[in-house]
């Protein structure tokens, strides 16, 4: 079969302007959610019931206070965020059997999808202790994180940028995940391409005079490559 070198993807990687950034990595994504069982029951009768609620309230400050890391050289630190709370619970004179919050995790080069979710389970453990009975409940993810180091291909890369917009385009590995995690498994990916000022918005638009000047970098990315 075929076998890939390099690739540009062009995701609307700059921020202001077009020449502003190249996308060289992103940061991996692993969601779960955070089950705490208790006893159901009724308020009156606190001592025949377990509250999960408070239970479910101190993991959650537990496992968000204690960062994962402190960055890394070419990635911010890691940050897990909770999202939901729900208890299932329409009634306001009866204790919940169980509570969930559901979260996601943003990790760096620091961690792979395995040692992530081991380091949170081990930090849940802890926070439990010998009374709260709690578990995560991991997502499947195909989001793992990936970098690809400057060298020449990002130094080819920079120049047709420079040539064409006379910018010198930042190296970043900021915000979400994009469909080059998929690439990265089979080649080395940068991404560039339009302004994403707009991107999934009413009325995404671009200026036709980015759209000109895009066409040039490529070509020019061409012509350095198999120069």
């Amino acid at each position: 079969g075929e076998k890939f070198d390099h690739c540009v993807l062009g995701e609307p990687s700059n921020v202001e302007v077009l020449g502003d950034m190249i996308k060289v990595g992103r940061r991996g994504s692993q969601s779960g959610t955070l089950i705490v069982d208790g006893v159901q029951g009724h308020v009156a009768y606190p001592h025949r019931a377990s509250n999960p609620v408070p239970d479910i309230s101190r993991l959650i400050v537990a496992l968000s206070d204690e960062p994962l890391d402190h960055g890394s050289a070419q990635f911010q630190a890691s940050n897990l965020e909770f999202t939901t709370v729900d208890v299932g619970n329409a009634a306001s004179n009866v204790i919940p059997g169980q509570a969930r919050a559901k979260f996601n995790i943003r990790y760096n080069d620091n961690h792979t999808q395995e040692s992530l979710r081991q380091l949170v389970d081990e930090r849940l453990v802890k926070a439990c202790g010998n009374r709260i009975r709690a578990h995560i409940d991991w997502m499947p993810s195909n989001s793992n994180v990936f970098v690809t180091q400057p060298g020449p291909f990002t130094d080819l890369a920079v120049a047709a940028i420079e040539e064409v917009t006379g910018r010198k385009p930042e190296l970043s590995t900021s915000g979400g995940t994009s469909d080059a995690r998929f690439i990265s498994s089979y080649c080395p990916v940068i991404e560039f391409g339009l302004v994403g000022q707009t991107m999934h918005q009413i009325d995404e638009r671009t200026p036709v005079a980015d759209l000109e000047q895009l066409t040039k970098i490529y070509r020019g990315v061409l012509d350095r490559y198999f120069g």
